[in-house]
């Protein structure tokens, strides 16, 4: 039975329904993990249809609808011109150029994505391929038969001028270590990996893309950020902010490459 995703209906309540979702990674010395992404989708319909077919599963919280893979949740909000949210495109030309996953089989993971419509852009080989949703954020699928389940979350590729700046700065700001995964260099944040890539072009930023932010839970978030404050990184919105009749903190910033990041704290502490 299908099930439609529907708009988020706002922040507070986007976060309880985290809450009952699932314990978020543990955090690394830094006090960091992943939190939760956020996509802005034109086609709910679809969306709902591509990751469902890549092993998604629906979690509900009154007419509140995510989606979870292993190893990674997501929000998902409609594009709305009347409210104000905006949709400015897919990942290609983003500074977040596509999301990975690893798969069991990747041959049975292409067959139940042509089932469902969607089929690998040109390029694919026995072991790895990339598709594209409905709202064109690119996803790579990487056979690994050691999984334990049929799909996991992997990593997320970022395109940046400067690869070694990229990296000492989330390391600088949120802890990430340097790991090494077959021929690939990834900056390893729990449950986030990110693989920077030279840009070879200019990149737009997330914010207001198909997928517009990545999500970071941060302890002691109040003083992280006065120290990017400090240290001349824009808070945007209110800044540190408090949701009301709950005991959860936000901040949000941009990177200095264009990649929109929403930090919370409160998530970690419900088992």
């Amino acid at each position: 039975m299908k099930t439609r995703l529907l708009p988020v209906l706002g922040l507070c309540l986007g976060f309880g329904a985290l809450l009952m979702l699932a314990q978020l990674p543990a955090p690394n010395a830094a006090g960091v993990s992943a939190g939760h992404d956020i996509m802005i989708v034109k086609d709910l319909e679809g969306a709902n249809r591509f990751w469902t077919a890549l092993g998604a599963e629906p979690a509900q919280l009154g007419t509140l609808k995510l989606i979870k893979l292993p190893g990674v949740l997501y929000l998902m909000r409609a594009y709305d011109t009347k409210g104000g949210t905006e949709n400015k495109g897919g990942t290609e030309g983003s500074s977040v150029e596509y999301l990975g996953y690893k798969v069991k089989n990747l041959k049975e993971t292409l067959a139940k994505m042509d089932a469902a419509g969607f089929k690998p852009m040109p390029g694919a080989t026995s072991k790895r391929a990339l598709l594209l949703t409905p709202d064109a954020i690119k996803v790579r699928l990487s056979e690994d038969p050691k999984l334990t389940t049929p799909v996991a979350s992997d990593m997320i590729q970022m395109d940046v001028p400067n690869v070694k700046e990229a990296q000492a700065w989330y390391e600088k700001w949120f802890g990430a270590k340097l790991v090494k995964d077959g021929n690939e260099t990834l900056a390893d944040i729990p449950g986030h990996r990110i693989l920077f890539a030279e840009a070879k072009t200019p990149v737009a930023g997330t914010r207001g893309r198909a997928f517009d932010r990545i999500g970071l839970e941060v302890k002691n978030l109040e003083d992280q950020c006065k120290r990017l404050e400090g240290a001349g990184i824009k808070l945007d919105g209110k800044g540190y902010n408090k949701a009301k009749n709950m005991d959860l903190a936000v901040c949000l910033i941009t990177d200095p490459w264009g990649t929109y990041i929403e930090m919370s704290e409160g998530l970690a502490a419900v088992k």
